[in-house]
This record gives structure tokens, sequence and C-alpha cells, in this order.
């Protein structure tokens, strides 16, 4: 008989968990927790971005509302490799909300939810992707970047 045996990810950071690479753009919108934000700007080796292409948007989210104008707003602007993290308050607290709830509301941009993960002992992250199937296939350009050109 299989056991499941649980990862512990105790030793990774939360910037790790998350999956930022240098240059990466990011827009974080609100209370994401202390020091989120100065440990994703050493860890992209840049600012945060307020406006344009976005490889990937941190956003707390307080309500199935707020979740709904997340993805209206950020799902035109993401690449089509970027995340849309949608940060929730964890199970006890008076402003939790279930994060498969958040789910449903991923499939009219056409987003799919594949990763959860701990932010800190208060906030817990669900991320949001384009799904590999319909992503644009800039690999199918003669040069492989998506311009067209040689």
């Amino acid at each position: 008989m299989a056991t499941t045996t649980e990862r512990d990810y105790g030793h990774r950071t939360a910037v790790q968990k998350l999956g930022v690479r240098e240059g990466q753009r990011i827009e974080v919108v609100g209370d994401v927790g202390p020091g989120l934000r100065r440990d994703l700007k050493e860890a992209c080796g840049r600012g945060l971005v307020k406006s344009g292409e976005l490889d990937m948007a941190i956003v707390m989210v307080e309500s199935l509302e707020g979740a709904e104008q997340a993805f209206d707003e950020y799902r035109p602007r993401l690449r089509d490799t970027g995340s849309l993290w949608m940060i929730t308050r964890k199970r006890g607290h008076e402003r939790y909300i279930n994060q498969m709830l958040l789910v449903p509301g991923a499939k009219k941009p056409r987003l799919i939810d594949n990763k959860t993960c701990s932010v800190d002992d208060e906030r817990s992250g669900i991320r949001f992707v384009v799904p590999r199937s319909i992503r644009k296939a800039a690999s199918a350009e003669p040069d492989g970047d998506g311009d067209g050109r040689k």
C-alpha cells in the first residue's frame, strides 16, 4: 500500500515559493505582508511596476468580488507565461476566503490554478496561469523570439 509523504517547504522563502526570477515585471497590490515587496524587488533586481505587461501580479483579495476584479484587471496585462497570484488570509482569520471558491472565477478569463503556497503565518496564495494549450506559439516563429523576424 502506497503512502503519501507530505513535503516540507518551510525552508523556502515566500519569494522562492512564488517563483520569482530576476528581471521579471511584477506588480503588487494590497496588504501582502511585511517585507514581501522589499524581498520581491531584491529577487527580481528591479522596482515593482504599476502599468504595462506583467510577468507576475501579486494581489491581496479580501472577497470573491475582489477576486473577480483582479481577474478582469490583470488578465489582459499578463504575458502568456505570466502568473496571477491571489493572496488570501489563512483559515481562522475573520476575512478568510476558501481559495477553492476563487477557481471558478478563473474560467471566464481563461486561466487555471496550478499551485498554492503559504506566504507567511497569516496569508497564503493561489497561482493562476494561462493554460499551455492557449498560449501564443512564440516558439513557432522563425527565430523563436515571437517578433516574426529572422
